[in-house]
């Protein structure tokens, strides 16, 4: 399938572009189908962008950019949390997240993230350390219970991971449309959405380590950024837009720091300001243009000063994801 032939939809596109100015340097740090770099690229004639993404399918849509804005944009095939590796942040004025699935990723069915795929389990997004194959064929069936669980939000975790195990007994769960049907054997449809959704949606987030990538990313651009950078990020599953929120607190709200700061004086001496006190959230009229849109929400920060503390992992209360993601499989 091309790439090109599959539409694409920078989500919350306007409120994105209402917290940029021109003439500044941005790192689109999930470039995807390249649609917030076009956009930005065309209306701000002096801005630089880089675009990022682990992804390397969509090195088409980068080499077009690089085509029409030679000296505006260039394009890096790497995690998002490998920033540091291309570009120093005290020279960059923006960075833009958009933490969703790409069309062309759920599309393509080669790829795996379909139910409906017969090609190989795989569902990474590019530069992975295991794929869905590794991970369902090797798993416990009391991680991936959790892992249902936890990423997916799966009442039938149990009974899922049992029915997995009992199956890989006799033969490898090889594609995506056998582990469907195992799943489907289990659940009956209800409404609209296919029961494998909860479940693919978690080996997914599994397998790409999304959790991990957040919370790498964000710690280090705002503890290594330069002041008034500002970040965006636009999430679309409740568990990133938490993890989000509980980074982006800890380092904003004085609750969340002052016990570190036994100087009080010091606790109004916040690194960040949070920007949008409560989440945006997509227009009625982007909604009906792209459904999928519907869950996403944009938070947005600006950077004060470097912080005088730095965040740990084991401050966000979300150990039992983060080692679920760093399984060894």
């Amino acid at each position: 399938m091309s790439l090109d032939s599959i539409d694409h939809y920078p989500v919350m596109l306007e409120e994105v572009i209402d917290h940029l100015i021109d003439d500044r340097k941005i790192i689109d740090c999930t470039f995807g189908g390249g649609g917030y770099s076009s956009e930005i690229l065309k209306r701000f004639s002096k801005s630089r962008v880089i675009g990022i993404d682990r992804d390397d399918a969509v090195y088409n849509f980068a080499k077009d950019l690089k085509t029409k804005y030679p000296n505006r944009f260039n394009f890096h095939n790497i995690k998002f949390s490998e920033l540091s590796t291309i570009e120093d942040l005290s020279l960059v004025d923006y960075f833009i997240f958009d933490l969703g699935v790409s069309n062309f990723q759920l599309k393509d069915m080669s790829r795996g993230f379909s139910f409906h795929s017969h090609s190989k389990l795989h569902m990474g997004m590019g530069l992975n350390n295991f794929n869905a194959y590794d991970l369902l064929n090797q798993i416990s069936e009391k991680d991936l219970k959790f892992i249902l669980k936890y990423f997916g939000d799966e009442k039938f975790c149990s009974q899922i991971a049992k029915k997995v195990i009992d199956y890989r007994t006799d033969k490898k769960i090889i594609t995506a449309s056998q582990f469907s049907e195992i799943i489907n054997s289990i659940k009956f449809q209800k409404g609209r959405s296919n029961p494998s959704t909860k479940s693919f949606q978690a080996i997914r987030m599994v397998v790409n380590q999304e959790l991990t990538e957040i919370y790498k990313s964000l710690s280090y651009i705002i503890e290594n950024s330069k002041k008034n950078s500002v970040i965006i990020v636009v999430t679309f599953h409740s568990l990133e837009d938490l993890l989000v929120k509980k980074i982006f607190n800890f380092y904003g709200k004085k609750l969340s720091i002052s016990r570190y700061l036994p100087d009080k004086t010091k606790i109004d001496q916040l690194p960040i300001e949070i920007v949008t006190k409560r989440p945006l959230q997509p227009t009625k009229l982007e909604i009906e243009k792209n459904p999928s849109s519907r869950s996403a929400k944009l938070r947005v920060i600006k950077k004060l000063m470097n912080p005088s503390i730095k965040l740990q992992r084991e401050d966000l209360n979300m150990e039992k994801y983060f080692n679920l993601e760093s399984l060894d499989v």
